[in-house]
């Protein structure tokens, strides 16, 4: 039998413009390929209700995902809640994890990270740079809001979503990047972009909108690409662009060269286009290798078990394989809540110091204690998740997670899902109607959403602005089946 692929891409409205539609061009290329290479393939646009994808998915289980989904609802850092989901569903997918999709797709965030690793970039106004400047939009690709005044001789005030860095009038490059099955990546061909000689006087030397988009427009035809040498450094620094950011499956890095000759990374794009006539598919030509083949190569990587599986069993019940479980906490726990909630970057310090009282609470009140706790540790004895859960005080059958954190390290492995599959069955065995959880109505909490969607929450409520200005807080919902047995399995 046929394996089957579901590729996932984007829903697209009829207006959509042309960066947007593009995807169902390459999302209907994916699908052909997939067929010649022996898969059974499907196509299916996922929009801003994930509940509807994730009921879909969890019905008719595919034994892959081909992910082309760089934004939803238009909006494209949305993009990063896919892979959470399809990780939550425990379905194998390509491309790279809601971590770095959600990290590339903010670019000051994705200058900060390549600064901290020690990697060459522009320089910004915190350099003392004097110009002039290129100025973008923090969130977006495909070339949006990029035109002939982007670049400016000096800094410009900026508004809000929008940011700056030294414009490089040098060579630019791009190179695409594959994952090699061994941790790392190989590098294809490099693409050089070459503006025509014609180049118009008053317009900049950059792929801007019309120029990317707009076959009708004068810099479409004078915009092209070639495969020649690059200078030293340009393949290394994207390798190590693409270990410094955690990139997995495939990635494009765009690079260009200072009046010093020396490259610097100017974009990270995590999941860049693989339509046949896209510069990714022109440099897998480059390199002797047909269309096909590159989709099987993506395909095959993410086919075998990926490393967001645990290497250990999790059982629910203490006292079986080693009691991973446990629904007691310890002293050393208070500490180590802490610092497991610090470690995934979510968290203020004042949230953080919330989550140590909470367990303090249990520690000195015991089962007086409005908190519950079910704890994973690791084979180390570390802590690897915890969830902190209760029934909610004046209510008869309400109960709320208070807070669920799994560690970096094995986000995406199942073992949220466990862990809140033992609050559930707690909560229902105590006669518990439903299970209310809350969180940010921001970006940064996507992927939260998107694991709450894929475990049988729905959004019950919205407060806008309830955290601060922009901030509201969401409030989602799990009813709970009477019969305890059904919870357990």
């Amino acid at each position: 039998m046929a394996r089957r692929c579901v590729v996932l891409h984007p829903l697209v409205a009829p207006d959509a413009p042309a960066d947007d539609a593009d995807v169902l061009a390459e999302a209907a290329s994916v699908a052909t390929a997939l067929s010649t290479l022996g898969w059974s393939s499907e196509k299916l646009a996922i929009a801003l209700d994930l509940g509807a994808a994730a009921k879909r998915l969890r019905a008719d289980r595919p034994d892959l995902v081909f992910n082309l989904v760089d934004s939803l609802g238009g909006f494209g850092p949305l993009c990063a809640a896919v892979p959470a989901l399809l990780s939550a569903l425990g379905l194998p997918f390509t491309g790279g994890g809601s971590a770095s999709l959600a990290l590339t797709s903010d670019k000051p965030a994705t200058r900060h990270a390549l600064r901290r690793a020690g990697l060459p970039i522009p320089p910004g106004p915190e350099d003392g740079w004097p110009g002039p400047y290129i100025v973008k939009h923090a969130t977006e690709h495909a070339s949006r809001g990029l035109g002939k005044r982007s670049v400016v001789p000096t800094l410009p005030l900026l508004e809000p979503g929008w940011y700056a860095e030294a414009f490089l009038d040098g060579a630019e490059y791009n190179v695409s990047l594959l994952a090699d099955g061994r941790g790392s990546c190989a590098a294809l061909p490099v693409a050089e972009l070459v503006y025509a000689g014609d180049w118009p006087a008053d317009m900049p030397r950059i792929l801007d909108y019309a120029g990317k988009w707009d076959r009708a427009h004068l810099l479409y035809a004078r915009t092209t690409r070639r495969f020649a040498e690059s200078p030293n450094g340009v393949r290394e620094l994207a390798r190590d662009a693409w270990q410094a950011l955690g990139l997995e499956g495939y990635a494009r890095i765009d690079l260009r060269l200072g009046a010093d000759g020396v490259p610097r990374v100017i974009d990270v794009n995590a999941n860049p286009c693989l339509a046949e006539d896209a510069g990714f598919a022109a440099a897998a030509a480059a390199a002797g290798m047909e269309y096909a083949t590159l989709i099987g190569r993506i395909a095959a990587h993410s086919s075998s078990p990926p490393p967001r599986r645990l290497p250990i069993p999790l059982p629910l019940r203490e006292g079986i394989g080693g009691g991973v479980l446990r629904w007691h906490l310890i002293p050393a726990d208070q500490a180590a809540i802490g610092g497991l909630c610090r470690d995934t970057g979510f968290f203020s310090e004042a949230e953080i110091a919330i989550a140590e009282e909470l367990a303090a609470d249990r520690l000195t009140r015991g089962n007086a204690s409005d908190y519950r706790f079910v704890v994973a540790d690791g084979p180390n004895g570390a802590m690897l998740a915890y969830a902190c859960y209760g029934p909610v005080p004046a209510t008869r059958s309400a109960w709320d997670l208070y807070w669920i954190v799994v560690d970096p390290a094995v986000q995406g492995s199942g073992l949220g899902r466990r862990v809140l599959d033992a609050v559930l069955a707690e909560a229902g065995s105590a006669g518990a109607s439903q299970l209310y959880a809350e969180t940010e109505a921001t970006l940064l909490y996507a992927p939260t959403r998107a694991f709450y969607a894929a475990c049988g929450f729905h959004l019950q409520a919205v407060l806008p602005d309830y955290f601060a200005p922009g901030a509201g807080k969401q409030i989602w919902v799990r009813p709970l089946a009477r019969d305890p047995a059904i919870l357990r399995g």
